[in-house]
């Protein structure tokens, strides 16, 4: 799978470079997102795309692939999101499992999340854990102890979150560069199995909001 990818990547682009000044809807997408611009930059229509907030300031990731694997209630669907500049966040069910490009990195990320399922019907938290590489200083295994557990919608939702998702809240206990421990708290929106909003954090320093738009249209 691996190999395959990084095929595809290298014909990607090389079929960029080819079409030279052509417009593509990677490429236009996102100036970097350290310093963000005020504004979306221009999206074109037929594309996949997720919006991406950070400290109040928005903009837009292109979906560069996307993999379902497993079948039945063992799916698991791996996302590809770029940015103009490189950037990427490699998604896996909605959580961020690698990034790599930005001020704050996560190299690798080593544990399997319980399903949504399990957590929404669990009767108390769901307790797990993962390894991280972190950047910059590049910390490895660091181990993070997470507990997941349904919670109430907040009483304004998000843009574009329907008021029948069910949500998810993650308390992370990590380590910052310092070797001190610090918690974060994580947000997902799950409709239909699928997380349509999330609020994650990278690193203490960087947290995102993430919401996919699906494919825009024309006109949109």
């Amino acid at each position: 799978m691996l190999f395959n990818r990084i095929v595809r990547c290298v014909w990607l682009f090389g079929f960029l470079l080819l079409w030279g000044c052509r417009s593509n809807p990677t490429l236009d997408t996102l100036t970097n997102l350290n310093p963000w611009k005020s504004q979306y930059a221009s999206v074109q229509p037929g594309f996949e795309y997720m919006w991406v907030s950070l400290d109040g300031k928005a903009s837009v990731m292109a979906l560069g692939e996307r993999s379902v694997q497993g079948s039945g209630a063992f799916i698991h669907v791996h996302e590809w999101w770029y940015t103009g500049q490189g950037e990427m966040l490699y998604v896996l069910d909605g959580r961020i499992q690698q990034a790599l490009g930005f001020t704050h990195e996560r190299r690798r990320l080593v544990g399997q999340a319980p399903a949504w399922a399990d957590v929404l019907q669990a009767a108390k938290e769901v307790p797990w854990s993962h390894t991280a590489d972190i950047m910059p200083g590049y910390r490895s295994g660091v181990t993070e102890h997470v507990t997941s557990q349904p919670i109430r919608p907040p009483k304004s939702l998000p843009e574009g979150v329907s008021s029948t998702a069910q949500w998810v809240m993650d308390t992370v206990g990590s380590k910052n560069a310092d070797g001190k421990e610090w918690w974060y708290l994580q947000k997902f929106a799950v409709l239909d199995g699928q997380v349509v909003y999330s609020e994650q954090c990278i690193d203490q320093d960087l947290c995102l909001k993430l919401r996919p738009l699906g494919v825009l249209l024309a006109g949109k």
